[in-house]
């Protein structure tokens, strides 16, 4: 029985945060007919794409002529999902960079393209500098694209985790943390900074650090199934088009995302509807070029300074090289996509 989106998102209000139980309980066997993404319902702007592409009629239809159909799975974070992508579990996956490097190093990956390039944040409400919260409570979420931030900041003030006192924490945890005082900062990516600082005009980011997330093919279905991966990719970028085209398409997406977020943590969000639309139209829309893979973010190879990141934390095998990460982001997938929009009716839209 196709599982779809609701079911799946009431399925995971209740269900604990490892990646194995969300896989036993999402029931991710190989079924031919079935394509299975993995996507971060209360990650801003990744949410906006998966919930388009999820109202795509085109993609729909285009995909049962070839006897397929979509299953969309939510899951908290990119550290939930990195582990189920391939191996005949997750066909696409929505990933952070953190992840998106775990993934390439954990099972044959492709990288499709650029999700979002914008800031981590370190936020706090008394305190301006990162020299201030030497001994202070920080929350953090490990090996994120925010923990990397987090670390680069220390390291700019001339500090390091020691200097610090680490609390692990789930970004949704974080606001309210900061808020009754159990914490005096956390770093973070959209939109948990933006919930800080709608909540309270005190909360300020005082340190900032770039940081992407990746749409990502397991290898086996990229190469294995190719016109239906580029398929998938049309999608994507016929979201971002219709996204673009008019302010009415991306409220309706926001109207989208955010009845998506209701379901998926049981409450409305406390992010207002404005606050989400804008930080789709900073951190998606209006990066030039997107979508695309660039050859450089904030002056490195993509992915690079992750990848040197977890191996220093011994997280990548001392014997295993970044060539992984360059063969994962040399997919051409989007580029044929791009490069043929009569066929892949790049700028026709009908969503539901």
């Amino acid at each position: 029985m196709k599982i779809h989106l609701l079911t799946a998102l009431l399925v995971l209000v209740a269900m604990p945060g490892h990646a194995e139980e969300y896989y036993d309980s999402y029931d991710l066997a190989p079924k031919a007919e079935f394509i299975d993404l993995g996507v971060q319902p209360s990650a801003y702007p990744l949410a906006f794409i998966s919930a388009v592409m999820q109202h795509d009629r085109i993609l729909k239809a285009d995909l049962k002529q070839k006897g397929l159909s979509l299953r969309f799975y939510p899951f908290k974070k990119g550290n939930d999902v990195y582990r189920l992508v391939g191996n005949g579990k997750l066909e696409m996956a929505f990933l952070g960079d953190m992840p998106t490097v775990n993934s390439i190093i954990t099972t044959p990956t492709v990288v499709i393209g650029l999700g979002k390039r914008n800031f981590s944040s370190v936020v706090s409400r008394d305190y301006t500098r990162l020299e201030e919260l030497r001994g202070k409570k920080v929350a953090y979420s490990a090996g994120s694209s925010s923990h990397l931030v987090l670390l680069r900041g220390l390291e700019a003030a001339k500090m390091t985790e020691k200097d610090i006192d680490l609390v692990a924490l789930e970004p949704s945890q974080m606001p309210d943390a900061l808020e009754n005082g159990s914490i005096m900062a956390y770093s973070a990516w959209e939109p948990t900074p933006s919930l800080s600082f709608e909540r309270n005009p005190r909360n300020k980011a005082i340190y900032r650090g770039m940081s992407t997330d990746w749409l990502v093919f397991s290898r086996e279905f990229a190469e294995g199934q190719p016109e239906a991966a580029a398929l998938l990719t049309a999608s994507f970028v016929r979201a971002v088009n219709w996204m673009r085209q008019k302010a009415a398409n991306l409220d309706k997406a926001a109207d989208w995302v955010l009845a998506e977020t209701q379901i998926y943590t049981g409450v409305p969000s406390k992010l207002s509807k404005q606050k989400a639309i804008d930080i789709a139209r900073k951190d998606l829309l209006e990066v030039p070029g997107a979508p695309a893979t660039p050859s450089q973010v904030d002056g490195a190879p993509p992915l690079t300074r992750e990848f040197a990141f977890l191996k220093a934390q011994g997280k990548i095998p001392a014997g295993i090289n970044d060539s992984l990460v360059r063969q994962a982001l040399a997919y051409d997938g989007l580029k044929r996509v791009q490069s043929d929009p009569r066929r892949y009716r790049l700028n026709t839209f009908d969503y539901e």
